[in-house]
This record gives C-alpha cells, sequence and structure tokens, in this order.
C-alpha cells in the first residue's frame, strides 16, 4: 500500500504550499514537523479531502482527490486538532460518527484505545487526553486505510502523549500513519520517517535515523543538539 503527494495550493493569492511531494507505504509512522505557518495543517487537509488542492493524491494508483466523501472514508481517515466537546453524547454515540459511511465497528475501536467499558459516559466529563483517545477511536472506526492526524499530542501530558504515540506506533503496521507534531522528541522518537516543512515547501524527507542536528537549526532557526539516551535521541535546543 503506497501513498503518493505531489500538492499545491493557495488560501486566494498566498500560496501555501509550494509543490510539496513524497510517499508513505503501510508500516510508515511519517511525522510532519516545521515551525508555525510551514503549511503541516493545510498539507493534511488536503490529503483528506477538506481542501481542494492542485496536483496529485492517489492510494495505490486510485485518486483521492476528485472522490466524493463517501468514497474518500474508505480510504482516508482524518483527527483534526483536538478541541473542547460541545454536545452532550456518549462516548459510544461520538465514535459511532464515524462510522456514518463506512459502517465500521465501534465496539473494536473503543477496544483499541482501552475506552470500551467507559462507551456510555458522556463526551463532555472526559480530560484532554481522554477526548483525544476517542477522536482517535472515531477515525479508527470509520476504516481508513490512511490515518491522518494533526497534533495528537498537543496540550496533553506525558501519559497521555506517550499512550497517543504507542497506539500510532501500533497502527502502522496495517495502515499508513501521518501525524503532524510539534514535539521534536516524540517525532524522533516514535516516527520512522520525516517530512520537514519550512515556508510552504519541503525542506528535508527521509528516516528519522538521518536527521540531523544541521536540519533543524536551518528550519527552526536555534542552534540544536542530539543527546541519546536509553528511550531515543532527544532534541536540546538554544537561541
Amino acid at each position: 500500500m503506497i501513498l503518493r503527494v505531489n500538492v499545491s495550493f493557495s488560501y486566494g493569492r498566498r500560496k501555501v504550499l509550494r509543490g510539496v511531494s513524497f510517499e508513505a507505504r503501510r508500516g510508515s509512522l511519517l511525522a510532519v514537523i516545521g515551525p508555525n505557518g510551514a503549511g503541516k495543517s493545510t498539507l493534511l487537509k488536503c490529503i483528506a479531502g477538506i481542501l481542494r488542492p492542485e496536483g496529485e493524491v492517489e492510494l495505490d494508483g486510485v485518486d483521492l482527490i476528485h472522490m466524493s466523501p463517501r468514497e474518500r472514508a474508505r480510504f482516508v481517515s482524518y483527527v483534526p486538532q483536538a478541541s473542547v466537546p460541545e454536545f452532550n453524547f456518549t462516548i459510544a454515540e461520538f465514535v459511532e460518527m464515524g462510522t456514518y459511511f463506512t459502517g465500521g465497528s465501534v465496539k473494536s475501536a473503543l477496544k483499541k484505545v482501552g475506552l470500551w467499558d467507559r462507551k456510555d459516559e458522556s463526551v463532555l466529563s472526559l480530560s484532554g487526553g481522554e477526548y483525544q483517545l476517542v477522536l482517535l477511536a472515531r477515525a479508527l472506526a470509520q476504516g481508513g486505510k490512511v490515518i491522518l492526524l494533526d497534533e495528537p499530542t498537543s496540550h496533553l501530558d506525558v501519559n497521555h502523549a506517550l499512550r497517543i504515540m504507542e497506539l500510532l506506533k501500533e497502527l502502522r503496521e496495517e495502515k499508513i500513519v501521518i501525524a503532524v507534531l510539534h514535539d521534536l522528541n516524540l517525532a524522533l522518537r516514535y516516527a520512522n520517517e520525516l517530512l520537514v516543512l519550512k515556508d510552504g515547501e519541503k525542506f528535508w524527507e527521509g528516516s528519522a535515523k538521518g536527521l540531523s542536528p544541521e536540519v533543524l537549526e536551518k528550519v527552526y532557526g536555534v542552534k540544536v543538539e542530539f543527546v541519546r539516551g536509553r528511550f531515543g535521541t532527544a532534541v536540546l535546543s538554544s537561541l
């Protein structure tokens, strides 16, 4: 299973993405990193079909750009940046919304994230980390072959952030997982591939093990040092 992307996108006259291209395969946990305004979230929305880019988005040669939402739902699941839930749905009802086009299993998805026993609780009662798990469960219930996540660990405590990343690491065995991450330490620890964006363009792409401090210094404009330890590589930075 191969996802091929080559897209450009503009908001009016403002060019946000300029020929950003990459490939991702089953087994990939691809982290998209880069400074604010680099185009990371826009890239995910283009792949998800929320925005209509110029160029190509193909999964095993199948064009995703021109599909209807119903058709695309079988191929791509999208987890947006977490917001505060506004309506008093139960966890099960909320996850079931992801199955509207595909008829996926709510039970299986909630068991995967460890929340099946709490299925009848209100989403309004959840912490930020728990709500992020519910969003992931909804994407799993949808059943897409590609899962896109926009800052899935943002504003989470360490425990929930690591739990989310461990789940994504498991999911890559059966799906293509692409996540926008601001936490460089999580990106280097869990992703096996990286896509680095700067000013709407691809600056660097490759194995996470091949990333150098020099790349991050050029992209973020700060001095960077890699420190390797028992849990992987940590990024230390200084102005």
